[in-house]
C-alpha cells in the first residue's frame, strides 16, 4: 500500500479539485483504513492502485453526502457551537423564538425532519399529506427561518 499511496494521493486531488488539504487527506487516511479494514476483498492479481480509486471515490461520495445532510447555520444568526459559553436557556429561547414564526404544519414539518430524524416519507405518512406537499412545508420553513420568506 506504501508503493500506491503517491498515485492515490493524486488522484484524490484530482478527484477533489480545490478542496482543502485537510479534507483530502481525511478522504486518503479513510481510503487506507477501509482498505487495511477489507483487504481480503481485493483480489491479489489485480493492481492496487485502482482498486484504491474506487474506495476513494466512495469515501469522496460518503463526505459530500454528510455535509449535504448537515444543517448550515441560518443566515444572520451565529452557530450555537460557535459561541464561547452558550447559555442553553438563551439558546432555547431563541429557537423557541424563530420557530414561532412558522406556520403550525411548517413547524411541525420541520421538527420532524430535523429534530426527530424523520424520513419525508415518514412524515408525509404520519401528516397524511403528499410528499411534495412535505417538502415545501420544509423548504418554505427554511426560508422563513432565514428571514427570506414572510408569511
Amino acid at each position: 500500500m506504501a508503493a500506491a499511496q503517491p498515485g492515490l494521493r493524486a488522484h484524490v486531488a484530482a478527484l477533489m479539485g480545490s478542496r482543502c488539504g485537510a479534507d483530502r487527506e481525511d478522504v486518503v487516511q479513510e481510503t487506507l483504513s477501509r482498505a487495511l479494514a477489507h483487504r481480503h476483498a481485493h483480489d491479489g492479481e489485480r493492481a492496487l492502485l485502482p482498486w484504491l480509486k474506487g474506495i476513494a471515490l466512495r469515501v469522496y461520495l460518503d463526505l459530500l453526502e454528510g455535509e449535504r445532510r448537515r444543517p448550515r447555520p441560518l443566515e444572520g444568526h451565529e452557530e450555537p457551537c460557535a459561541r464561547r459559553s452558550p447559555d442553553p436557556v438563551a439558546l432555547a429561547e431563541e429557537v423557541a423564538r424563530l420557530l414561532e414564526r412558522l406556520a403550525p404544519t411548517e413547524r411541525a414539518v420541520l421538527e420532524r425532519f430535523h429534530r426527530q430524524g424523520e424520513s419525508i416519507r415518514g412524515i408525509a405518512h404520519a401528516l397524511d399529506l403528499p410528499e411534495g406537499t412535505v417538502k415545501s412545508h420544509l423548504h418554505r420553513a427554511r426560508r422563513r427561518l432565514a428571514g427570506e420568506e414572510r408569511r
